[in-house]
């Protein structure tokens, strides 16, 4: 089946290259706007015509939603969604339900990694380190996505652009600064962040400096007594979440205009995230049951970024020679005990690892006229990671994931064409990973490699001049980390007398998915009732094959020394001895399907700007864990991690030249399609409608440069769980907050 589709893919580019090509170009290229969504190396298409689900958030979104985290922006969006704690710098963002290494996350075309062990991720606190006032734009692809980023992307991906001197003082040659103070009630927090950048014909500069300090969180308790009459936990009665954490970014960002042809973009990255005296694994409710425990989280991160650009007058060459490296580190620090009778159990450990990674990229983007007009990119990408991690606890040192490495290579190429005089519109191409997975520490165990394909083919008809019509396939992957791959525990079961396990899994099988998508756009431009008018919607179909999770299974060892699925005991049962180990590695535990639809319209005329978001999903699972048999039921169930169905309106006026009022309303459906005995636990959460209020004064004249921008989030103060969750367990997510926020730039 795979030579079957790579003879597809290159048949259609063959078909494409051969007939198109051109001499050289005497005009030069144009640049992008900001409208147009980059697909591959620098390939470029306007939204409207891409046959993908793709949403932008641009600049003056994100200062009207006023955050201090970017995880909190991206929720408006369709299909976004947000996973982990609801204290701050603890949430992650979700993509049809996937989180983690499922969706690639880049900033300025730079990978940023969030470490994960088939069901959770490594640390704690985000990877998402970055000062929302220095984002220039959010781009998110919704679905496969390893065609231009690789291993990792089944979910889609999220692409942040950060400004450049340029932006500030628009593209006009010149200096200044702009400093910015925020305030959120409902955290207690303070943003202070600065901006120093500087143009002319020689180089583009930016020094961005910013600090964000968090408080204790205020929630909507609930007082209530439960549906079955019984009273509420005293998780679900919190109003007020212990919180003491921060965030602090640096980074400098130069573009060298080296002669007309050649440029050079160098940028030094450095964040510190710090969350401290949380409850144990950031859970509320041990918080509570377990005063005398505690635990810090730290996480630091640097990048050092060079981008070469060759661009001479040749439509032909269009050449960018990147490299990278990064260096994150995280801690986790648990101090306490908890009482066992009248014995003190002591958790006091140290736990310390760090991901560095070298990675260089070559691509070259090349254009072509004459029959067919595209676009042809092509990408050789190579990426080498380390992982450590090691544990200090009760005078030992111990490791659990070990000291791991990873290599991957890779070549693509995709091709954007132009057919039937712009009536249709092709993106076809193909990308070949290859990657390997060792480990130092468990060294008995075989290394772990493979090679992937991942192709696309995607269609946009252009029936009317208003409408258009899409469809696209998908082949994407996700190659095992190492940590899914390398790690060994031993601890007391609950189950008495017999230990738990977490084994090395080296053979696991790459996650692959194929995801097929169809929808439609009408588009308006200057009608009666409307300056613009933009709707597009998606319906999506993805299934993941190999799914990996963190699985129970529980086994004796025959005669033979092989592994047998064992009983649990504590006698045989029908002849199947009992299970002497119980074995909580990850595991490929079968394949998770998703369906739904995704829509978005926009709607502007004169004063009045307009956005509804709209996704519906349902996600199934074949392979759910059994964890008292030890077993996976391979049975179709709802997946424990799918999220609500919900709409997101967005409404901003024109009041005044100077002044722009807005609001939000974010919808979410009851979420009950899980698994019965997830219900039955209480994890089915009910609809909510949550508003949130904002306004905008630009000012002019004397004071020109001077922006303030204040807003009221969750005005009705609605207490709601963000899916899945239990009444019984989970706080509700962030109470009604009053925000303000000052700039000025001079």
């Amino acid at each position: 089946m795979k030579l079957v589709h790579s003879s597809l893919f290159l048949a259609v580019l063959v078909a494409i290259q051969a007939p198109a090509y051109a001499g050289d170009k005497t005009s030069p290229q144009p640049k992008v706007d900001e409208h147009i969504e980059v697909l591959g190396h620098k390939i470029s298409i306007l939204s409207k015509d891409t046959p993908s689900s793709i949403s932008t958030i641009s600049e003056e979104n994100i200062q009207r939603n006023q955050e201090a985290e970017l995880s909190q922006i991206l929720r408006e969006i369709p299909g976004v969604d947000l996973s982990g704690s609801v204290t701050p710098l603890s949430s992650q963002p979700t993509i049809r339900g996937l989180y983690g290494e499922r969706i690639h996350v880049s900033v300025d075309n730079v990978k940023r990694k969030t470490e994960s062990d088939g069901s959770s991720n490594i640390a704690a606190i985000n990877s998402l380190s970055l000062d929302p006032s220095q984002v220039k734009q959010i781009h998110v692809l919704r679905g496969a996505d390893s065609l231009t980023v690789g291993s990792g992307a089944v979910g889609g991906s999220i692409r942040l652009v950060t400004k450049d001197a340029s932006d500030y003082l628009n593209n006009k040659n010149g200096m200044g600064a702009k400093a910015q103070m925020m305030h959120q009630s409902v955290s207690d927090s303070n943003s202070f962040s600065t901006s120093i950048f500087s143009l002319n014909d020689t180089v583009d500069t930016v020094f961005h400096a910013s600090k964000v300090a968090f408080s204790d969180v205020d929630v909507v308790s609930n007082d209530a007594k439960s549906a079955d009459d019984t009273q509420v936990s005293d998780t679900a009665k919190l109003s007020k979440i212990k919180n003491d954490s921060s965030r602090t970014n640096l980074t400098l960002k130069n573009t060298w205009f080296l002669m007309p042809d050649h440029s050079l973009q160098t940028k030094i990255d450095w964040a510190k995230t710090e969350s401290k005296d949380q409850p144990f694994r950031q859970n509320q409710d041990y918080g509570i049951r377990y005063p005398t425990l505690s635990e810090d989280y730290t996480n630091d991160y640097l990048e050092l970024m060079t981008n070469y650009v060759y661009q001479p007058d040749s439509a032909l060459i269009d050449f960018d020679l990147q490299f990278v490296y990064s260096d994150k580190n995280y801690e986790k620090n648990t101090v306490g005990y908890i009482m066992a009778g009248e014995n003190k159990r002591d958790f006091t450990a140290l736990n310390e690892g760090s991901t560095e990674r070298y990675s260089a990229r070559m691509a070259n983007l090349s254009e072509f006229s004459g029959p067919i007009d595209h676009q042809l990119a092509i990408e050789l990408n190579y990426e080498n990671e380390r992982f450590e991690q090691s544990e200090f606890s009760s005078n030992e040192t111990s490791t659990f994931y070990g000291d791991s490495k990873s290599q991957s290579l890779s070549f693509s190429v995709i091709d954007q064409a132009n057919l039937f005089n712009d009536r249709l519109l092709l993106t076809a191409g193909g990308r070949y990973d290859t990657y390997k997975r060792s480990n130092n520490t468990y060294a008995d165990y075989d290394n772990n490699k493979n090679g992937e394909l991942s192709n696309e083919l995607g269609l946009t008809f252009k029936a009317t001049e208003n409408i258009n019509l899409y469809i696209k396939y998908a082949k994407a992957f996700r190659a095992p980390s190492v940590q899914e791959l390398y790690k060994k525990d031993e601890w007391r079961c609950h189950i008495g007398g017999k230990f738990c396990y977490q084994e090395p899994q080296p053979d696991l099988k790459p996650e692959t998915s194929k995801n097929i998508e169809a929808g439609l756009g009408l588009f308006w431009q200057d009608v009666q009732f409307a300056d613009s008018i933009a709707f597009k919607a998606i319906y999506f179909d993805n299934k993941i094959d190999n799914f990996i999770d963190n699985v129970p299974f529980m086994y004796y060892i025959d005669d033979n020394g092989v592994k047998q699925q064992g009983s649990p005991g504590p006698k045989p049962a029908n002849g199947v001895p009992v299970a002497t180990h119980r074995d909580y590695s990850a595991k490929n535990i079968g394949s998770l399907e998703s369906k739904g639809w995704e829509a978005e319209l926009t709607y502007s005329f004169e004063k009045l700007h307009a956005y509804i978001g709209y996704s519906k999903i349902e996600m199934n699972a074949y392979g759910m864990p059994n964890f008292f048999l030890g077993t996976i039921d391979h049975k179709k169930q709802p997946y424990t991690e799918a999220p609500a169905d919900k709409i997101s309106v967005n409404i901003n006026y024109q009041l005044l030249s100077n002044v722009n009022i807005g609001t939000q309303v974010l919808h979410y459906s009851e979420q009950t399609k899980l698994p019965e005995n997830y219900l039955n636990a209480g994890y089915g959460t009910g609809s909510y409608t949550v508003y949130n209020l904002n306004a905008n004064y630009t000012a002019s004249g004397a004071i020109e440069g001077l922006t303030i921008n204040v807003g009221i989030d969750n005005l009705t103060n609605e207490r709601y769980l963000r899916a899945p969750a239990s009444e019984s367990s989970d706080p509700s997510e962030l109470g009604r907050s009053y925000k303000v926020t000052i700039g000025y730039q001079f």
